[in-house]
């Protein structure tokens, strides 16, 4: 029997956790005849074992590092950082812009930020040949990832789970708009509920659904300072579940995605799949997961307003997906190979 490993202790929450999650469940259902090992965080009590499947929660930091200094074949270190020793097949899963950021724009950020991606970036520098692979989720990563890192052997690996299409039958529209992110500083929230402001004082009246988390007031005090005008409407419903994200995208026409930088889009493709229109940032990425209805200028609050406004005023283009799910093939990577499991100390 096939054995593999999935370390995972760094995530915790955001896309990453999303497709952990999936990734998981996927192992679990659909490879029943391979044994997998997965290390996570001590916080992901929601990630449990069964027969072919063995989860390890992590509860401390030099936990963590011990286990990136045992040789681990047939591994899939998912959370963009490649073990300290060199592991035969292995797969480091990259998925995290700032990594990518160059230091002259690094280094205008706050000092945590600075040193913690700094050193990150270092970390990837000297250590990254210690897999065979390096995964990613399009080609501007791909390309930008080669061209930072020098390291050649990256493979376009998408995956992603997608909503169940009964929902769109069990629901009825609510929202015009919806938005489905976590409120970090690329997200680019502020712009687009400018953009609603603009729209409440030109009188055109709107809904939109945000999922922002708790610790963004000053968002919060702005989408109440618009909603006492009575014309645009944003509900926030706080971090959903994969079922509540599902539930909102069968409840909404159209997915705004101002994001300023994404190393995939996961809520793109997702959209589509749902048949809601999408209109997004004028950027590579969102044409490398998506042909979008519309898209904007993701520095420009007014832009925004006025695509929306023409999304309101009448019919555009449907969005359709160009991305195929690859679930299988990275899971085959780790299976395929004739190479003996090891984890030593």
């Amino acid at each position: 029997m096939h054995k593999i490993y999935i370390i995972a202790p760094n995530i915790k929450n955001g896309g990453g956790l999303e497709l952990l999650l999936y990734l998981v469940e996927y192992i679990k259902s659909e490879y029943k005849n391979i044994k997998c090992v997965v290390y996570v965080d001590s916080s992901l009590q929601m990630i449990q074992s069964n027969s072919n499947v063995t989860i390890i929660h992590m509860t401390s930091k030099i936990e963590k590092i011990k286990l990136f200094s045992k040789k681990i074949n047939n591994s899939l270190y998912f959370g963009n950082l490649p073990p300290l020793v060199k592991s035969k097949n292995s797969v480091v899963y990259f998925h995290n812009q700032y990594l990518l950021m160059p230091l002259e724009k690094l280094i205008k950020t706050s000092v945590k930020f600075f040193v913690k991606y700094f050193l990150q970036q270092l970390y990837i520098r000297f250590f990254v040949r210690n897999v065979d692979i390096v995964a990613c989720q399009n080609d501007d990563i791909k390309d930008r990832f080669i061209k930072k890192y020098s390291f050649v052997n990256v493979k376009l690996l998408p995956f992603f789970r997608l909503c169940d299409r009964k929902l769109l039958e069990e629901n009825e529209k609510k929202y015009d708009f919806c938005y489905v992110s976590l409120a970090h500083p690329h997200k680019n929230h502020h712009r687009l509920i400018e953009a609603c402001e603009i729209l409440s004082e030109k009188n055109i009246s709107c809904s939109l659904a945000l999922t922002i988390e708790d610790g963004h007031e000053d968002l919060i005090k702005k989408i109440e300072y618009i909603n006492k005008k009575g014309v645009v409407n944003i509900v926030n419903l706080g971090k959903l579940p994969k079922e509540g994200v599902c539930k909102l995208y069968a409840r909404s026409k159209c997915l705004m995605f101002p994001s300023m930088e994404e190393t995939f889009g996961l809520g793109l493709v997702e959209a589509v799949n749902m048949d809601l229109d999408v209109i997004a940032s004028d950027l590579d990425y969102t044409y490398q997961s998506i042909e979008p209805s519309l898209v904007f200028d993701p520095n420009s609050s007014l832009d925004i307003s006025l695509k929306m406004k023409k999304y309101l005023d009448g019919t555009v283009k449907k969005s359709k997906s160009k991305i195929n799910n690859k679930i299988d093939e990275l899971i085959k990577i780790l299976i395929n190979h004739p190479i003996k499991n090891s984890l030593n100390s």
